[in-house]
């Protein structure tokens, strides 16, 4: 029911086809209904930010004198509205016609129709009983990939600023239109 939450994450990813794992850290921000800031700040520093109509996925610089890069992509061609549903917590999966599985009291396996969740075949939302928050999610893709993400510190916001979901690229920016 909060207009916003703020989190921390550890994210752990299993690449099937290179047999190896990606570790990453950072912090999200998601404000009802549709905006997301997803920063990651290791190992690798990067940011995802959609203001609900436009997504830009941003990597800064490597080293000094190089320019950094946003990609920048509608959000229709992103955002399913299986991901609207999860982010907002709200389980309302109709629109995609969902499968739930309960797999234990705070635990539920979402199946999503095909074609509704981009290359997320299944996912794994884990809630904390005592305080209602979804603390991890394991997603299962398509390519075999497994994702997993710890959420801790969450703070759910009465309201977070839209500016927090904006991105203004710099000069020594370079800029993809999708």
């Amino acid at each position: 029911k909060a207009a916003g939450i703020e989190a921390e994450f550890d994210q752990l990813t299993q690449i099937k086809s290179t047999k190896s794992t990606k570790k990453a850290q950072g912090k999200i921000w998601i404000k009802h209904p549709n905006k997301l800031r997803w920063e990651t700040i290791s190992p690798d520093q990067n940011i995802l930010v959609s203001d609900g109509k436009y997504f830009w996925f941003y990597t800064p610089p490597f080293e000094k004198g190089e320019r950094g890069q946003v990609i920048i992509k509608k959000s229709a061609q992103i955002q399913t509205q299986f991901l609207n549903a999860l982010l907002s917590g709200s389980f309302d999966f109709s629109k995609t016609k969902t499968a739930i599985e309960t797999k234990g009291p705070n635990v539920f396996l979402l199946k999503p129709q095909s074609n509704t969740a981009g290359d997320v075949k299944t996912a794994e939302v884990t809630i904390n009983a005592a305080t209602k928050k979804i603390e991890k999610v394991s997603l299962v893709h398509f390519s075999g990939n497994e994702t997993n993400i710890q959420l801790k510190q969450i703070k759910l916001q009465a309201k977070l600023a839209d500016s927090l979901f904006q991105f203004v690229p710099d000069r020594n920016t370079d800029q993809i239109k999708e």
